[in-house]
């Protein structure tokens, strides 16, 4: 009987160690993965609307808005909300515009961090910022000045940005 128990506790203890081992190696495995960096060129978009109109998702017609990006292959990503992606979220224009994300996404995920912004216009590409003329400072949202509260302007300065093949 006592062989049992040792051998029952042996069993218990090899299996608890494995559990272990395979968590660690795991955590290891998703903390060595990094944010990988993208660049997509596409739309603004809510993610429920699109996938109401190709899929007929259930939708209330209050819904929340939950912003997303399509690009021109069809991929779509799920925006992070920061301070350089605010401007996705609360200009509308931008909404309108054929745009240029340079970006990262995460592991195992198709979240989409902005890190820059573009516009596309007739095959010219465009940097998007806001600007304060009387202070002479750019900001990352439609939002006041920081300096004199005055509200600062959609600027869209014409670049050179290697073309994108998507």
């Amino acid at each position: 009987m006592a062989y049992k128990l040792w051998l029952g506790n042996l069993i218990l203890i090899s299996v608890v160690i494995s559990v272990a081992n395979s968590q660690r190696q795991n955590s290891e495995t998703t903390s060595d993965q990094e944010a990988q960096e993208i660049q997509v060129r596409g739309r603004v978009i809510c993610l429920a609307e699109e996938m109401h109109k190709l899929y007929d998702a259930d939708l209330s017609t209050n819904h929340e808005h939950l912003y997303g990006f399509k690009t021109k292959n069809g991929v779509f990503y799920t925006l992070l909300r920061t301070n350089m992606s605010e401007a996705l979220f609360v200009d509308k224009r931008l909404h309108e515009k054929e745009l240029i994300i340079k970006g990262r996404t995460f592991p195992q995920t198709q979240i989409l961090e902005a890190i820059s912004l573009y516009s596309v216009h007739d095959g010219t590409i465009h940097e998007l910022y806001y600007y304060c003329v009387t202070c002479a400072i750019r900001a990352f949202a439609p939002e006041d000045c920081e300096c004199c509260q005055e509200p600062v302007e959609l600027t869209e300065t014409p670049i050179e940005l290697k073309p994108l093949q998507n």
